[in-house]
């Protein structure tokens, strides 16, 4: 008899995100069906889905109100074990499974927002985030460093945690992220079109432009790297967003350096990451870096700060460089070094996209999904060899 596995995310770019993943689940076995918040303007690539209305942010009517959706159909479905991730669903999933009595209740901790935030909310993310692990019977968290600050912080019991391979929600996909799968006229005409020339040195950037993800810094950096070296451009991939918002007179920078190229958020991140002789990635706060390890699969070292989720992305001085101050002077160091020795940064390059083969395929992570989920039987232990995979 088939098992029957409810997986559950906040929003519905993470349910499609989790779609190769869930698919390859519904092919070894088990029925899967997705619960998440509607978009009805996304395509859904065949996922069978549940359409709850999370909301991101502290919202206690509709957090009761959705509690209840959730309990209700988590009631009706019984299924064998549930899989949440994301803050809101993880929370309202847990308390929902555990009210409905599902045996098997597992968390995904993708990311630790009360790193970043101070007071009030920092209690509530806090208090949140404890009850959550505390109502879940496996706790699966993505990255060595992101398990320590949970352990520290005193929100997770470790005989729960559960970590599979080396890290990462769904791996990457390693033909898609090749150099050689880049259509090279194409390319060339894209680099014509943003004004690279072929001389250029190019820092890239690839997320949302907001403070906790260290636009300020890169931003500040580059500028003054700028004056230093004429060939060097800064590449930014992503929205400014007016959330978590960076300094307005770094906006100002953005909108009117001469070279500093903006782009907006791309579905083909691979065209970019191979406009690029190195990628920073300064964020404060991460629970792992994928777009570190889609660039080091493209061949670009990562200069990244010393921060949770990241450091677990970069093999320092072999991949990538490790910022240890977190700060604009020591981000401004690590680019430099690497503008200045472009032998250093092919031999990181190659270096990363072996790191990357070894570790983040994602077939090698769905396989470990799959055995993991293959674990656990009636009596909900987990196997030793999950507890560090």
């Amino acid at each position: 008899m088939q098992k029957k596995l409810i997986h559950g995310v906040t929003s519905s770019m993470s349910a499609l995100f989790l779609h190769e993943q869930v698919h390859f689940i519904e092919k070894n076995g088990y029925q899967v069906e997705v619960v998440c918040n509607n978009d009805p303007e996304r395509q859904y690539d065949g996922l069978k889905l549940k359409h709850i209305p999370f909301e991101r942010e502290i919202s206690p009517y509709r957090d009761v109100t959705t509690l209840y959706s959730l309990y209700k159909y988590l009631k009706a479905e019984d299924p064998d074990i549930i899989f949440f991730s994301t803050p809101k669903a993880g929370l309202l999933g847990m308390v929902a499974g555990y009210l409905n009595g599902t045996d098997t209740r597992i968390y995904a901790q993708w990311g630790l927002r009360l790193e970043t935030v101070t007071g009030l909310k920092k209690v509530i993310l806090q208090t949140t985030e404890k009850l959550t692990c505390k109502l879940s019977t496996h706790t699966v968290i993505i990255s060595d460093s992101l398990e320590e600050e949970m352990v520290r912080r005193n929100l997770v019991d470790q005989e729960k945690v559960v970590r599979l391979g080396k890290g990462s929600v769904n791996g990457i996909d390693l033909e898609r992220f090749r150099p050689e799968a880049v259509e090279q006229q194409r390319l060339m005409q894209m680099k014509a079109d943003l004004g690279i020339e072929p001389d250029d040195v190019i820092i890239g950037y690839m997320g949302r432009i907001t403070k906790d993800k260290g636009t300020n810094e890169l931003v500040e950096a580059f500028t003054e790297l700028s004056y230093k070296y004429r060939n060097i451009k800064l590449l930014l991939v992503g929205d400014i967003e007016d959330g978590d918002p960076i300094l307005p007179e770094n906006v100002e920078i953005i909108q009117g350096h001469e070279r500093i190229i903006h782009c907006d958020y791309t579905n083909e991140p691979e065209y970019y990451y191979s406009m690029m002789d190195v990628f920073a990635f300064p964020t404060y706060r991460e629970g792992f870096g994928t777009v570190s390890i889609e660039a080091q699969a493209m061949q670009v070292p990562v200069v990244g700060f010393n921060s949770t989720g990241v450091k677990d992305t970069i093999v320092h001085d072999q991949t990538g460089l490790i910022v240890w101050t977190n700060d604009t002077a020591g981000l401004k160091e690590g680019l430099e070094d690497m503008i200045r020795h472009p032998l250093k940064r092919g031999e990181m390059g190659e270096n990363a996209r072996k790191f990357v083969e070894e570790h983040f395929d994602r077939e090698l992570i769905q396989q470990k999904v799959l055995d993991f989920y293959n674990t656990l039987g009636a009596s909900d232990d987990t196997d030793p060899e999950y507890q560090k995979a």
